[in-house]
C-alpha cells in the first residue's frame, strides 16, 4: 500500500490531501535551535568569517553604497560591514545622519572594518567619477556597488513624470 510517512503520521494515499494535511499539522516537526546570521567578534578584535558560511565573507573587499547616509542604504552598508567589507557611503547630504556616526563607530569598534563618507550627488556624473576614481586609487580596488540612492515622492505611478525623477 502507498503511504505517506511523516514522524508519527502514516496515512494511505487514498485518503487524499486534506486528511494528509490534517495529520501533518498535528505532528510537530523537530525544533532546531536558530543560529544567528552573524556573530560579532569581541570588541577590538578583527572581523572573522563565519566558519560555516565562508562564501559570504567580504573581508578585504571594498564596496560603495550610494544613499548610505541614512535609511535603507545605511542598513545595507552595515550588513556589508558585518560580513567584513570596507564600505564607502556616497550621499548628497553635506553631513551624514547621527545614525551614520553610530554605525561608523560600531564598524571600527566591533567589526574591525571602516565606514567612510563621501559627499556626492549621483546625478552629477563628472563629480561622481572623481569620487569613485579617488576611492579606487586610495583602496587599490573596488569590488562592488549597491545603488541605494533614491528619492521619496508619494505620487501615483501613472502620474509620475520623468522630470520628477531628475
Amino acid at each position: 500500500m502507498n503511504t505517506i510517512k511523516y514522524a508519527a503520521c502514516r496515512l494511505p494515499r487514498s485518503l487524499g490531501p486534506r486528511a494528509q494535511l490534517r495529520c501533518l499539522a498535528a505532528v510537530q516537526p523537530p525544533q532546531h535551535p536558530r543560529r544567528p546570521f552573524s556573530t560579532s567578534p569581541a570588541r577590538g578584535s578583527p572581523q572573522k568569517p563565519l566558519p560555516n558560511l565562508p562564501e559570504f565573507s567580504l573581508i578585504g573587499k571594498v564596496v560603495l553604497v550610494s544613499g548610505a547616509a541614512r535609511g535603507l542604504g545605511l542598513v545595507q552598508a552595515e550588513a556589508l560591514m558585518e560580513a567584513g567589507a570596507v564600505v564607502y557611503a556616497l550621499d548628497r547630504l553635506p553631513a551624514p545622519s547621527a545614525e551614520f556616526k553610530q554605525v561608523q563607530a560600531r564598524a571600527e569598534r566591533e567589526l574591525g572594518t571602516r565606514f567612510e563618507y563621501k559627499q556626492v550627488d549621483v546625478t552629477d556624473v563628472p563629480g561622481l567619477n572623481v569620487v569613485v576614481d579617488d576611492i579606487a586609487k586610495t583602496e587599490g580596488r573596488i569590488d562592488g556597488l549597491i545603488a541605494a540612492a533614491g528619492i521619496q515622492q508619494e505620487t501615483p505611478a501613472l502620474e509620475y513624470k520623468a522630470a520628477d525623477a531628475k
